[in-house]
């Protein structure tokens, strides 16, 4: 489908951003388009796959989010990555808080969770191999589908988890506002989201690896996402840059791909350990100057 208005703020006309196909796991060749709205800032995918077999296609089984390596040098990054938030969680609930993650994958977050200390789970997750998964291994309640087909009543979730996934829907906007609909007065949600602010994203332009063409279908400058929040009456209480190696790691990797040098370009990447140490200052750095990859944000439903 061609994007022919803003979903946030309808406005008609657009700057072309840029262009690219799946550079990351290469399901196709077509070329895309991202648009960024001269009114508000949202940047918007074009065409966007709609389709179920589209879908099918760009998240095929062998996607890194429906991968189970509980061994490997990945999930370990992973997990030490998870402490952090796991304590941010930890701090804004009890045990007897209801806690729902929106793209719950394999159910490796809702698992830590439940270690913690934290019982009362629910996932949604769009890839029934990947909830079938979370629900044979893990015993959680992880429900197949999109949040507005699952029937949750209102003020009934104490906080909503979205790890990378809010980039990966075409409104953001309505994906918003149900959330709020669904959280208790006083309750949060925690978006985790690729940064467009960011060094990696200024530097690298185009190959940028938070594109993620075709599956990201919007992004966010810092403005645009402080509209967003505010539209949709959710308070943002925080926003945390996360130290990561991965972006500079996807970047370069894109990048060198795109010089021709493809022999070298395979080296770069998260599951080569010498990559992660040669670009893990890089995510200090830009964590600490405020222009990390990644952000997560803390937003609260007003009492």
């Amino acid at each position: 489908m061609h994007v022919q208005r803003c979903n946030l703020c309808g406005n008609e006309t657009f700057h072309t951003l840029g262009r690219g196909y799946d550079r990351t796991i290469l399901t196709n060749r077509a070329i895309y388009t991202l648009l960024q709205c001269r009114e508000c800032g949202l940047v918007t995918l074009t065409p966007r796959p709609t389709t179920e077999a589209e879908l099918a296609a760009i998240y095929p089984a062998s996607y890194e989010s429906y991968m189970q390596r509980p061994q490997s040098l990945f999930m370990l990054m992973r997990r030490m990555a998870w402490r952090a938030e796991i304590g941010e969680i930890l701090a804004l609930t009890t045990p007897a808080s209801r806690i729902l993650e929106l793209g719950s994958a394999t159910g490796e977050f809702l698992n830590e969770l439940r270690r913690r200390g934290r019982p009362h789970l629910t996932g949604i997750e769009i890839s029934g191999v990947a909830a079938q998964l979370a629900r044979h291994r893990y015993d959680l309640d992880v429900r197949t589908g999109q949040l507005a087909e699952i029937d949750l009543p209102p003020g009934s979730v104490d906080l909503v988890v979205m790890r990378h996934v809010l980039e990966h829907v075409a409104d953001p906007f309505a994906l918003l506002k149900y959330i709020e609909y669904i959280l208790r007065p006083g309750g949060y949600c925690i978006v985790t989201i690729p940064n467009l602010d960011s060094h990696t994203a200024r530097i690298f332009k185009s190959h940028w690896y938070g594109y993620d063409v075709p599956r990201h279908l919007s992004l966010f400058p810092s403005t645009t996402l402080a509209l967003l929040f505010r539209l949709v009456s959710l308070r943002i209480c925080s926003i945390m840059h996360i130290s990561t190696p991965n972006f500079w790691i996807g970047s370069t990797r894109f990048w060198l791909q795109a010089l021709g040098f493809g022999k070298l370009a395979r080296f770069v990447r998260y599951q080569n350990p010498f990559a992660i140490l040669f670009f893990l200052p890089f995510g200090l750095i830009s964590a600490f100057m405020k222009s990390s990859g990644v952000i997560r944000i803390i937003a609260q439903r007003p009492r």
